[in-house]
């Protein structure tokens, strides 16, 4: 799985001109139809706002291997938006919210909410470690921008997706902010929230910068 942007015209143009390439390998990767379509919640508060995905699907010219291009607003197996998994993190790391109250305000099964905090806390160490690496490796004067101390794992791994999502703001000369959740999915190609990913994997980003301020 390879986190694109979430424009379906500029994934067709980096594939058709050989602007991605294959995580294994370093092949290009050619266009190979599409994945099932996914239906993924958005609203965080308010009205239901459900919108249905089809996935391109790309296959590796070199080692021949098949790989879906995720939009990057989504997060590898879940059925909400990275959004909104990461609103829910915010309040619990900033409010002390608990998965009940996070799902009451969210709208969501308490059992669901349990299951994105349980897995961010499950990588927190991994977190903190990899993204503090990623801004040593992105933001020469990273000193400036360093993860702030933190009194928790949790608070700790989020000043660090904070801090890389900074650096990529510098790097790239982006006008506003970056969204902490899109630098982080796009670095783990969409594992952040899964418990199942290696920070870095991604080398490149994978956003214009244009559309990364907000």
């Amino acid at each position: 799985m390879i986190t694109v942007s979430d424009d379906p015209i500029d994934v067709e143009m980096a594939l058709g001109s050989g602007g991605l390439s294959c995580p294994r390998c370093s092949a290009r990767l050619v266009p190979w139809g599409s994945a099932r379509p996914r239906l993924i919640r958005h609203d965080i508060e308010g009205p239901r706002v459900v919108r249905a995905y089809r996935p391109r699907r790309a296959r590796c010219s070199g080692c021949r291997v098949t790989h879906v291009l995720l939009d990057v607003r989504l997060a590898s197996r879940r059925a909400d938006a990275a959004e909104v998994i990461a609103a829910s993190v915010e309040r619990k790391v900033a409010l002390g919210w608990g998965h009940r109250r996070i799902g009451a305000w969210l709208g969501r099964p308490e059992t669901t909410v349990r299951g994105w905090l349980r897995a961010f806390a499950r990588s927190a160490s991994r977190i903190v470690e990899g993204f503090t690496a990623l801004v040593v490796r992105d933001a020469p004067d990273a000193v400036t921008i360093w993860p702030r101390p933190s009194g928790s794992l949790l608070a700790a791994a989020l000043s660090a997706l904070h801090a890389y999502a900074e650096a990529l703001g510098r790097r790239f000369g982006v006008i506003g902010i970056v969204a902490w959740v899109r630098a982080g999915i796009a670095a783990t190609d969409a594992g952040l929230f899964s418990s199942r990913w290696v920070a870095g994997a991604q080398h490149e980003l994978a956003l214009p910068p244009v559309r990364l301020a907000g």
